[in-house]
């Protein structure tokens, strides 16, 4: 369940929003952990799926993969960089479907089973000219399961799901690199430099902390999630996930001094962790410090541009600080970076209510209700 400012319950109790964010925040109460308890890296195993073709028929992992790679695609309709990565993987898949590559296209607008928005998705794929299967993750389950921190992303997995190659967000840089993997892999001329390595955990530390998910999905057990962390972490003292789970559980159930340090032990093993480091400074900013989280905030987003929680952390950062020109400048780069994230709209209305700004509170406060309605 992600967390929500304390202040944000107490705005709702003097407006109008109380009985329909209630309402609706039930819903979180037994949905999946947010998508920064079930971070993925390569060598693990991405999650498998069941998503409806544009068309209406169903299919999985197993119908649509490749004999040697599949590349998914998590993209959406309103952002310009997602059309790019779909329009390279269209020429990949042309040069390659036949020699074992698959490309599988997921769209991510939310609530998007309409008439009006499936032909806007139809129009997109017609225009690109794309040849390969587009599913549609309506209700976000495959967004947040894997742990999309921007769109598009681009995960390319090997035919039992193990993820080979990641990519957040579609830079110049990185983007030509995924795809000189790609061919390196499928035409084996020479080495698959490119591939990005990670830390692989041994395989009971894996375990423990796939069931540490597993627990949390489940709603009712979610208690267990923090023993089955623990486990993982012991199992393997190098392995930095379970760490950053359990930060973010016991931010979850308000425990501040554990969460500072497990964020603190993850980035003793790995200290440029943009999670671990985004948390720790919003931390910094709750404990009325926000200049020095304001810093850690900036080295966070020079070692990952794409991670919306770092901009609408430093907005909030800029807001407590009275900066509110800045502040803005972070939540339109959040919003234009990942809009589903309800998050950076809560935040956004704690900065306005802090200026006295109720109107502007109230529509900020509104947005995150919108969002949650349209990704439920």
């Amino acid at each position: 369940m992600t967390r929500l400012p304390n202040n944000f319950w107490l705005f709702l109790r003097r407006t109008a929003l109380l009985a329909t964010f209630v309402a609706v925040y039930g819903i979180f109460l037994y949905t999946p952990a947010a998508a920064t308890l079930q971070q993925l890296q390569v060598g693990m195993e991405a999650p498998d799926f069941s998503l409806p073709l544009i068309s209406g028929e169903k299919k999985s992992f197993a119908d649509l993969k490749g004999d040697k790679l599949t590349v998914l695609v998590v993209w959406s309709t309103w952002d310009k960089k997602s059309e790019k990565a779909l329009a390279r993987m269209q020429k990949l898949y042309q040069k390659y479907h036949d020699k074992g590559l698959a490309v599988v296209a997921i769209n991510a607008d939310g609530r998007n089973d309409s008439d009006s928005a499936i032909a806007q998705i139809r129009s997109t794929v017609e225009r690109l000219g794309l040849t390969y299967p587009v599913l549609i993750d309506n209700g976000l389950d495959f967004f947040h399961e894997i742990g999309i921190i921007a769109l598009p992303t681009t995960v390319i997995v090997d035919r039992e799901r193990i993820i080979r190659y990641e990519l957040s967000g579609y830079p110049l840089v990185g983007s030509e690199e995924m795809a000189d993997f790609v061919t390196a892999s499928i035409e084996g001329t020479k080495p698959a430099m490119a591939e990005k390595k990670g830390y692989q955990p041994n395989k009971s530390a894996l375990r423990f902390y796939n069931m540490g998910k597993n627990t949390l999905r489940s709603g009712r057990m979610a208690e267990s999630a923090e023993m089955w962390f623990k486990k993982s972490a012991e199992a393997d003292p190098n392995f930095v996930l379970p760490h950053i789970s359990l930060g973010m559980f016991y931010l979850q159930r308000g425990d501040k001094a554990l969460a500072g340090a497990q964020f603190k032990e993850a980035l003793a093993k790995e200290p440029n962790h943009v999670i671990a480091l985004c948390e720790s400074a919003l931390l910094l900013i709750d404990d009325n410090r926000p200049a020095e989280g304001q810093a850690l905030l900036e080295s966070a987003l020079k070692v990952d541009e794409s991670y919306t929680p770092c901009y609408y952390y430093a907005g909030f950062a800029y807001g407590r600080q009275d900066k509110l020109e800045q502040a803005l400048k972070m939540f339109d780069e959040a919003e234009r970076i990942n809009p589903l994230d309800y998050n950076l709209y809560v935040y956004k209305g704690r900065v306005f209510e802090g200026q006295k700004k109720q109107q502007e509170a109230v529509a900020a406060y509104r947005k995150a209700l919108e969002t949650i309605l349209r990704i439920h």
